[in-house]
């Protein structure tokens, strides 16, 4: 590969980690705003307790998205596991299925996605730059 193909590597992998990481924020801000307006209207009335379960769920997916910033993976597979363990405690309380799931999964699952392909592409551009020797070169 030449240089060139580097730099260019290199700006794609930077566009979409920038990408995931504005996403992150506006999902984070989003979050921050849903937590404290249900704080603020839970005081007259007790919420049930799966509600908060389920929110608290979602907002430590929402975490797992802030830890990406610095991890890329495994801030990506906190958040999706958070989102998977959302749906599975809702089915096991309630015995349903949540129909709307996608507005939940989808603020979360595509910025996720974006960090797991940033931490790939990453991972190939880094071994590609790596000498090979004689004998790699020939098998």
């Amino acid at each position: 590969m030449s240089v060139q193909n580097y730099k260019r590597k290199g700006r794609q992998i930077r566009f979409l980690r920038w990408v995931a990481r504005v996403w992150s924020i506006i999902v984070l801000i989003f979050t921050i705003t849903l937590l404290v307006s249900t704080a603020m209207e839970s005081g007259a009335e007790s919420l049930h307790l799966t509600y908060w379960l389920l929110l608290g769920l979602w907002c430590f997916s929402t975490l797992g998205l802030a830890a990406a910033w610095r991890w890329e993976l495994i801030g990506a597979i906190i958040a999706v596991t958070a989102l998977i363990s959302r749906e599975m405690v809702y089915l096991y309380l309630s015995g349903q299925v949540l129909v709307d799931f996608g507005m939940v999964w989808l603020p979360i699952l595509f910025p996720a996605a974006l960090y797991i392909l940033v931490w790939v592409l990453e991972r190939r551009s880094i071994a590609a730059q790596k000498p090979r020797t004689p004998h790699e070169v020939y098998e």
